[in-house]
């Protein structure tokens, strides 16, 4: 099974996360880029209004791939708002999707997303997986709110039941590559 990566990041916690997942699956990455860098201000113009910003278009052959790994940070209970652009641009090939974020997780985030997703994408998810962040930012990043993931974070998420799911279900098997 042939999977592509899709992510939006922000701070490198997803991107991180989206080079981990893609190199256990043996999937392709593809990154969400937009035409001009925004800063935090206008993140939350297009939380409160809702706005969908411009992203930079991906050339994506569609017929190669039979699963999309959608990947993209949730602030305040939204997905980052150029993965909703995405999703809104590319909703008729997204049959077969999954999405997966890098969180503080919230409750009833999941349902939240769950909602946005079939809103956007016409279609459910295969499956929505939340890794929450396992440490406490120290003070340092909470002056700046910008945590990074660690390596240690990484591994931990690699552990967790849904990532042994994740892999189960769409690594490429080795008896097709041969």
């Amino acid at each position: 099974m042939k999977t592509l990566i899709v992510y939006f990041s922000f701070t490198g916690n997803n991107k991180a996360l989206a080079d981990t997942i893609a190199m256990d699956l043996g999937a392709d990455v593809l990154q969400i880029t937009e035409p001009k860098k925004r800063g935090m201000f206008k993140i939350m113009l297009d939380m409160f209004f809702n706005r969908f910003p411009r992203i930079n278009e991906l050339s994506i052959p569609w017929g190669q791939y039979d699963h999309i790994l959608l990947m993209a940070p949730i602030w305040n209970y939204l997905i980052a708002h150029p993965m909703k652009t995405f999703i809104r641009k590319n909703k008729t090939y997204l049959k077969n999707y999954s999405f997966i974020t890098l969180c503080g997780g919230r409750e009833t985030q999941n349902e939240k997303i769950a909602k946005q997703l079939k809103k956007l994408a016409t279609y459910e998810p295969q499956a929505i997986i939340e890794f929450e962040i396992l440490k406490l930012p120290t003070y340092e990043e909470q002056k700046s709110s910008m945590y990074k993931v660690t390596q240690d974070d990484l591994k931990a998420f690699k552990q967790q039941e849904a990532y042994q799911k994740l892999l189960e279900t769409y690594a490429i098997k080795e008896e097709i590559l041969q």
